[in-house]
């Protein structure tokens, strides 16, 4: 066994190596084809040729495109992420996304673990008291929230908050007297600016959670076992627990992983409607000042993030399903 699993990860793991490969080769050559000259960004007007030969230089891109390919790959393996063009002119895209990223991770991971909580508990749920009036609510629910685009949930709810509870935040990650509080208030503060993004951000999630775990659990309570499980006179809630839903959980995990490059792409959306400076708004904001090196770190970041996610899905399907072993 431990060599089967063994020999599987190291086959995983080369697989991944090659897909973040691929990303960063894709990464280079997406933001070299696209238009735009580093020093009109800088210096939009009356720039001489001598300062643009020179921010050339500065940024590596007077070398012919193989040799900047390789001391692109060579950075980035070293954590050189490039030089941003607005943000701080010349500082490393590295130390600017920082931040930012660690306000992202925090809010796009505390919605995960909710949505993949809430969305297990409602799908296992809804299946199992299938045909009755929850059931009916709940697929109700999660139908209509998952049609419904995240951007315009998140502009529906600002303005019914804004209008019946005005004095709820709804925008930035903290007030302004932030700095001034103490260690509670600063607690309290950033939750209450924290709520209306995370339900925003997870309310189309948990729907899709809901609906796979429902649907996967109606497929396995209709198994031979489970009704053999039955007729031996186990508890009906422990068929549910230790049978059915073990084996339910299995697409649930595939899903997860796939989710996680919708949630942070999705990010961008609910940072910028709610002004919340993570890495969605940090993105937004390369995008209108066509800032390439800052665009290509946050986008090979999220990507490599969605291959990560996917690997770790892997190896939990190989210690939850048999079938993988063989």
């Amino acid at each position: 066994m431990a060599s089967g699993f063994r020999g599987y990860l190291l086959r995983r793991v080369i697989y991944v190596a090659l897909t973040i490969f691929l990303i960063l080769t894709f990464n280079y050559i997406l933001f070299r084809v696209m238009p735009g000259d580093v020093a009109r960004i800088v210096i939009p007007k009356h720039a001489s040729p001598e300062t643009i030969a020179q921010l050339h230089t500065y940024y590596g891109l007077d070398k012919d495109p193989i040799t900047q390919y390789v001391i692109y790959l060579k950075q980035t393996l070293k954590g050189e992420l490039g030089k941003s063009i607005s943000f701080r002119t010349g500082s490393m895209v590295g130390d600017i996304i920082a931040p930012y990223l660690t306000k992202t991770l925090f809010l796009v991971g505390t919605g995960t673990v909710i949505s993949i909580f809430v969305g297990v508990i409602l799908g296992r749920e809804t299946a199992w008291r299938r045909g009755k009036t929850f059931d009916k609510v709940g697929s109700a629910f999660f139908i209509t929230f998952y049609c419904m685009p995240t951007f315009l949930f998140a502009i529906v709810m600002i303005t019914v908050v804004a209008n019946y509870v005005p004095n709820w935040p709804i925008s930035h990650e903290t007030s302004d007297t932030y700095e001034n509080m103490d260690i509670v208030g600063k607690f309290l503060d950033r939750t209450q600016h924290l709520i209306l993004p995370i339900f925003a951000l997870v309310i189309e999630t948990i729907a899709t959670f809901s609906i796979i775990t429902r649907s996967a659990l109606i497929d396995v309570l209709t198994e031979d076992y489970m009704l053999t499980a039955v007729a031996k006179g186990v508890r009906p809630r422990n068929v549910l627990r230790k049978h059915a839903m073990p084996n339910a959980l299995l697409p649930v995990v595939t899903v997860v992983a796939m989710n996680v490059g919708w949630i942070l792409s999705g990010s961008i959306m609910i940072e910028r409607i709610f002004n919340y400076q993570g890495l969605g708004w940090l993105t937004w904001q390369a995008v209108l000042s066509l800032d390439y090196p800052l665009l290509q770190g946050s986008f090979m970041l999220e990507a490599i993030a969605v291959v990560i996610a996917n690997l770790i899905a892997d190896i939990a399907l190989f210690k939850l399903d048999p079938r993988v072993k063989l």
